[in-house]
């Protein structure tokens, strides 16, 4: 019996090793004879029908079935979906996976191997995305089948990325730019296997600006049904430049996990060093250490153990330190122990001070935790003293990342010997987050009282501020240095030196937008003091409006609007002035003592430039002033007249240097000009006084601070007292006057010489007018009696007997 038994066996033994023999021969044969590139175009064509995508296959296919199913494609290429744009390029990919595996539902890989891939990622503004087609089943679900499927099970063995590059253009994001990877070697991937990761990659982001090159050591482990990801024993380097930071170098070591269901962050072992270029300010270097680390929202955990802060830095040669540790938190719902924190910073060099600050233990819970009684101590040493003491109690909300301090109270005092003292208080309340930020103080800068609240948002693509403030005065003069003084006065140069420039600078106005309301009961700097202050103004897209600009100077008032253009390099001014002092607002603007007088003044001015002198080169607008009981200064032009008979007789010109204490006194001065290339032009200037009406026209160059004008005078009044007789010889005539020269120190010029020409003619044609009445016989038409006691009775009656001889000449030609 046993025999046959062993005989069955044998024979069951034999019958499988030829079944075997066969299957091989079968695998073998099915190796040698398989041709896969025959069904390239089958496969080309399902791409093209089911992906609606064009697939290009321009390599071979090699395939291998057994003990595993491996197959190499070369020169891959994949276009986008319904375009032509390619969407991926693979120079080699590899696939093996297990066979037997499968037929248990397992899918064993043995290996991934990809080289030299490149692979493009879009998503547009509506959030359509260029893999969705991809992504998107062929079949629905079936109503039948249950939802919660458990997580695919996967081995893979092995993955090999060697030249791969990514382009991502992702409009909501704000991601743009490329991603390339030298290499990614990954050992066994598993659920709940731990598994080597090695990374070098280069990223060359243009939004973010974000350029240089990252390598990460370290072992993934996966918990497929957690969705948590675990990187242990991790050690990362980056080298670059991120975010506005430059020479960036950067290393993490430590344990980091995340999971998936909970969102929780853990950390253990943290270890961040970090050496960087911000600005001025390099980092040399700056550590943070964390022994624990623990944030897990849904369940209301916050757990921070041995955390510490400590910082070197250089910004103009000038060293700073600073520390902070916070040994031991531990928040758990409504439930909070911990420890207080502590901290300095330093300044070094030759002006150095030192802050220290601490708090007493936390309080509060997981959404609000508080650190009361917070001190800040600031004290200095050297020629600067700055001393001062900051008090707050602080709030901090985690699931926000917001920061708030309450009851606020700051106190600071500053002595240098280059500024004026300034004391500082506030008291008020502060808050800011990632997103926005609210103030809302009192205080006072030395005397000046003060209250201001605002708010700004950083979501943006730049910050939005909207601020007010209102001051009880604001006295700049008292909280700013004094000016530096004038140079003394050097010999004239032969030549004319240029003109020192400076550069104005519009595009600070582009990282900025928001709204500013000020008012101010006395508002003083330098030479100006406006009282009544008000000032709104908005700033979007680079461009400032300031609405209201009003207040009271120089003994009137102001009403005013301004606007500047950062893209155009462009500034306009619109506004009027009632009841001004002229005296006081030329002494305090332009430094000069030209005129007196009050009035109104009324402008529509506009310029555009990258500097002073171009902008005053290329001004344009109008501007008009009428006065009323004021003077011109330079000249005494009723006195000059008045030496009429003198200068007539000498038949020249007299040229002098303006006066600053001669002066021409008016009852009413009016004059418009019209402003183009940076010249004013006037031509009806109108002024009046008791004895002399003036007229004129000329230009005043702005860029070139220079003027040439001419005065046309003429005799009002020849009444005795005055000099009656000697303006009497000027009745009927019009006395010109220049002006010329810089506006520092314009010449006056009365050209005599004119004078006489027209006042010999004058007199060659009235004697040549009284020979021709004696001729025909005619009387010389007495004046009339209104006209005797009127400085142009004579005149009118010389007028009239003109006329007559007129007439008579033209009765003579008839005949």
């Amino acid at each position: 019996m046993q025999g046959k038994q062993r005989t069955w066996i044998k024979r069951a033994l034999l019958a499988l090793g030829a079944l075997l023999l066969v299957l091989l021969a079968v695998a073998a044969w099915l190796v040698a004879t398989f041709d896969a590139n025959r069904y390239k175009g089958t496969l080309v064509e399902w791409v093209r029908e089911h992906k609606q995508r064009t697939l290009a296959i321009d390599g071979p296919v090699a395939l291998s079935v057994f003990p595993r199913l491996e197959v190499t494609l070369r020169q891959v290429s994949l276009s986008e979906h319904r375009r032509a744009d390619e969407f991926l390029r693979v120079e080699e990919a590899a696939l093996a996976v297990e066979v037997l595996p499968l037929l248990r539902q397992q899918l064993v890989v043995e290996r991934i191997a990809a080289r030299g891939l490149r692979l493009s990622y879009t998503r547009d503004a509506e959030g359509r995305r260029n893999i969705d087609d991809l992504l998107r089943p062929e079949q629905p679900d079936s109503p039948d089948e249950p939802r919660d499927r458990p997580p695919p099970q996967f081995d893979i063995k092995s993955v090999q990325l060697d030249d791969v590059r990514l382009r991502i253009g992702d409009v909501p994001a704000k991601l743009r730019g490329e991603v390339g990877l030298h290499s990614l070697s990954l050992g066994r991937l598993a659920d709940r296997t731990e598994s080597p990761l090695q990374l070098d990659a280069q990223l060359g982001l243009q939004e973010p600006a974000v350029e240089g090159r990252l390598k990460l050591d370290t072992r993934l482990w996966l918990d497929l049904a957690t969705g948590s990801i675990d990187l242990r024993g991790t050690e990362l380097n980056w080298q670059g430049h991120a975010f506005g930071v430059r020479d960036l170098d950067t290393r993490l070591s430590g344990t980091l996990s995340y999971q998936g269901q909970q969102g929780a962050v853990r950390a253990e072992n943290l270890q961040l060093e970090s050496r960087a270029l911000l600005g001025g300010l390099r980092l040399e270097p700056a550590t943070l250490t964390l022994a624990r680390f623990g944030y897990e929202p849904q369940a209301k955990v916050l757990t921070i153990e041995q955390l510490a802060l400590k910082l070197k830095a250089v910004r103009d040669k000038q060293p700073i330190d600073a520390s902070l540790q916070w040994p031991r938190l531990q928040v758990q719902g409504q439930s909070l122990s911990g420890s207080a924190l502590s901290g300095e910073l330093a300044l070094g060099g030759a002006q150095p001070w030192k802050a220290s600050f601490r708090s007493a233990a936390p309080s509060g819970n997981f959404d609000e935790l508080r650190l009361p009684g917070f001190e800040a101590t600031l004290a200095s040493s050297g020629s600067r003293q700055l001393s001062g003491t900051v008090h707050a109690e602080v709030g901090i909300q985690p699931a926000k990342a917001a920061l708030a301090l309450e009851a606020l109270k700051v106190q600071a005092r500053l002595q240098d010997p280059s500024l004026k003292p300034l004391a500082v208080t506030l008291e008020g309340r502060l808050a800011g987050s990632t997103q926005s930020a609210q103030w809302r103080l009192a205080g006072a800068l030395n005397d000046n009282r003060f209250h201001t609240e605002g708010q700004a948002l950083f979501a943006g693509t730049v910050p939005t501020l909207k601020a007010s403030g209102d001051f009880t005065s604001l006295d700049l003069n008292t909280l700013l240095p004094e000016p530096a003084p004038a140079p003394a006065a050097q010999p004239a140069p032969k030549a004319p030196a240029a003109v020192a420039d400076t550069p104005v600078d519009l595009s600070p106005l582009r990282q900025l937008q928001g709204s500013l309301s000020l008012k101010a009961g006395s508002l003083v700097w330098r030479p100006y003091e406006l009282k009544d202050a008000r000032i709104e103004a908005t700033l979007e897209g680079g461009m400032l409006r300031v609405s209201t600009l009003a207040g009271r100077i120089w003994g009137g008032s102001i009403a005013a609007s301004a606007f500047a253009d950062a893209r155009a390099q462009r500034v306009m001014l619109k506004g009027s002035g009632e009841n001004i002092d002229i005296d006081a607002a030329l002494r305090d603007v332009a430094r000069k003592d030209l005129m007196e007088g009050r009035g109104r003044i009324t402008l529509d001015l506009e310029a555009a430039g990258k500097s002073v002198n171009e902008m005053k080169s290329r001004l344009a607008g109008q501007a008009a002033v009428q006065l009323r009981d004021g003077a011109i200064k330079g000249i005494n032009l009723a006195r000059t007249l008045r030496e009429a008979k003198a200068a007539l007789g000498a038949r020249q010109d007299r040229q002098q240097q303006a006066r600053q204490t001669e002066k021409t006194d008016f009852s009413e001065l009016s004059a418009s000009f019209q402003v183009a290339e940076g010249v004013a032009r006037n031509r009806d200037l109108d002024v009046k006084s008791p004895f002399l009406r003036l007229g004129g026209e000329g230009a005043i160059d702005i860029g070139r601070s220079s003027i040439d004008y001419l005065l046309r005078a003429s005799v009002a009044n020849t009444s005795k007292g005055q000099g009656g007789d000697d303006l009497a010889a000027l009745r009927g005539l019009t006395v010109p006057v220049a002006l010329s020269g810089p506006l520092q120190a314009p010449a006056w010029q009365v050209q005599w010489s004119a004078v006489a020409a027209a006042a010999a003619e004058a007199a060659v044609k009235n004697k040549l007018e009284d020979k021709l009445r004696d001729k025909l016989g005619l009387e010389a038409a007495p004046p009339p009696p209104a006209a005797a006691s009127s400085p142009g009775g004579k005149q009118d009656a010389r007028k009239a007997a003109r006329e007559q001889l007129k007439e008579q000449l033209l009765k003579g030609l008839l005949k």
